[in-house]
C-alpha cells in the first residue's frame, strides 16, 4: 500500500509557530527533481583479523618490510605471515615485490585508522533538484520521503483533497552534474560515502517531490516537504535563487479571507463566528454540539486547520474540556507514526499539541485511561509497545 503524503495540516501548525511570519495562503506542489542511478567503487568498513592487525601495524609502525623479521618479531611460522600478507596483498592492502613487503595507499589509510577497508562495487539512487542542478542534502534521504515517478498525485495518497500542482524546470539532465559531486570533500553532505571513487552515472529518471509552499503576508515562503517534521531549508533556498517560484504565487489573485470562511460557515449550515488573531490566523469558532460522531466533525479536527481557496482557518470550540480530548486523542493517533517510538518521543508531541489547543499537558496514564474507556484498542497497543 502507498504511503499518505505529507499532509497540508501539519505543515500549517509548524508554520503558525515560526516567528516574526504571519501565513496567509499555502499552495501545494510537486517540486521537479531527477532520479540518478549510481555506481562507484567504495570501501566497506571491517574489523581487522587479529594476526592482519598486528602485521600492517609491524610494517607502517616498527618499518620492518620483509616477512622473515615479521614473524621473528611476533613469533609467527613463516607460513602464517606469508599466508597473511598475500591476503593483504588481494584485497589492496599491500605490496609484495622481491621478498620485501610495503603497505599500499589504501592498506596505510585503514592502518591509520584501524579499519580494514575492502573495496567494492556500490549503486546508489541520488536525487538531484532541476531548477539550480543542485543535489538534495543528506536528510532528504532520512525519514519518509514522498517520491512520484509523474506529476500526478493518487487521489488515495491525500488525506485532505490538497490539489498538487507541477512546477516546471526546462533543465536538461548533464551527468557532470553527479559526477562532479564525487569529487568535493563534503560529498558525505549529500549521501555518498566518504570513502569513494569512479562516481559514474548509470541512467537518470524524472522524480517529483510532493511539497508545501506556505506564503507570509510579507511574500516570504516556507516550504514543507515532510523533512523531519520541520521546514525545508533547502527548498527555500532554492525559492530565494528562482525568482520565477514567487512570481507564480503573487500571480494568482487572492481573495478575502474573511469572504471565504463566512462561506465556508453558511456551506455547511455551520454555527460559529470568525476571528482574526494577532498571529496573522483566521479561526472559525465553532459551537461544541459541532463536534463528534458523523456527519458532525470529528473531535481530532479541534486545533487543526480547514483549506479553502488556498487559505486556512483554525477550526475552535471554547469548550476547554472537548479541546483537551482532542489532545487526547491526536496524541493517540501519534503513537502509530513511524518517528514515534518511545515514551518520550509522545511526552514531547503531545506537550506541544496541548499548547496548540492551549489546556494542561495530559499525562501518559491519562491516555490510557481514556483510550481505554473509548475502546480506541488499536491505539492502546501501540501505547504499550512505545519503549
Amino acid at each position: 500500500m502507498s504511503r499518505v503524503i505529507y499532509p497540508a495540516r501539519r505543515a500549517i501548525e509548524h508554520a503558525v509557530t515560526v516567528p516574526d511570519v504571519r501565513p496567509s495562503r499555502l499552495f501545494p506542489v510537486l517540486w521537479p527533481l531527477w532520479q540518478v542511478e549510481t555506481s562507484a567503487q567504495v570501501y566497506d568498513e571491517q574489523a581487522y583479523e587479529v594476526l592482519d592487525r598486528f602485521l600492517v601495524r609491524g610494517i607502517l609502525e616498527a618499518g620492518l618490510t620483509r616477512s622473515a623479521d615479521l614473524a621473528a618479531f611476533y613469533g609467527l611460522p613463516d607460513s602464517l605471515v606469508d599466508r597473511c600478507l598475500t591476503f593483504l596483498s588481494l584485497i589492496g592492502h599491500a605490496r609484495l615485490a622481491e621478498g620485501v613487503v610495503t603497505l599500499t595507499p589504501l592498506g596505510e589509510s585503514s592502518a591509520r585508522a584501524g579499519i580494514r577497508y575492502v573495496p567494492k562495487e556500490s549503486r546508489q539512487q541520488l536525487l538531484v533538484e532541476r531548477f539550480t542542478a543542485r543535489p538534495l542534502p543528506r536528510s532528504h534521504y532520512q525519514g519518509s520521503l514522498s517520491l512520484l515517478p509523474i506529476p500526478d498525485v493518487p487521489a488515495e495518497r491525500v488525506s485532505d483533497g490538497s490539489h498538487f500542482a507541477p512546477l516546471f524546470s526546462p533543465s536538461t539532465f548533464r551527468p557532470e552534474i553527479v559526477t562532479r559531486l564525487g569529487e568535493r570533500p563534503d560529498r558525505f553532505d549529500f549521501n555518498l560515502p566518504k570513502q569513494l571513487r569512479n562516481l559514474r552515472v548509470l541512467g537518470h529518471q524524472d522524480a517529483y517531490l510532493p511539497a508545501y509552499l506556505i506564503e507570509g503576508t510579507d511574500g516570504r515562503l516556507l516550504a514543507y516537504s515532510g523533512v523531519g517534521g520541520e521546514r525545508d531549508t533547502f527548498l527555500e533556498s532554492v525559492c530565494d535563487r528562482v525568482p520565477m517560484i514567487r512570481q507564480l504565487m503573487a500571480a494568482e489573485p487572492s481573495q478575502d479571507p474573511r469572504e471565504i470562511w463566512t462561506g465556508w460557515l453558511a456551506d455547511g449550515k455551520r454555527k460559529g463566528t470568525l476571528r482574526h488573531l494577532p498571529s496573522g490566523v483566521w479561526r472559525a469558532t465553532l459551537i461544541a454540539d459541532s463536534f463528534g460522531g458523523t456527519p458532525k466533525l470529528p473531535l481530532s479536527r479541534i486545533g487543526s486547520y480547514q483549506l479553502r481557496k488556498r487559505h486556512f482557518a483554525q477550526i475552535w470550540t471554547d469548550d476547554t474540556k472537548l479541546r483537551r480530548q482532542a489532545a487526547m486523542q491526536r496524541a493517540l493517533a501519534m503513537t502509530q507514526l513511524r518517528e514515534v517510538r518511545t515514551r518520550a518521543d509522545l511526552t514531547s508531541r503531545l506537550r506541544t499539541v496541548a499548547e496548540q489547543l492551549e489546556v494542561t499537558t495530559p499525562t501518559l496514564d491519562e491516555l490510557h485511561r481514556y483510550a481505554k474507556r473509548e475502546q480506541l484498542h488499536t491505539y492502546l497497543v501501540h501505547l504499550d509497545a512505545l519503549e
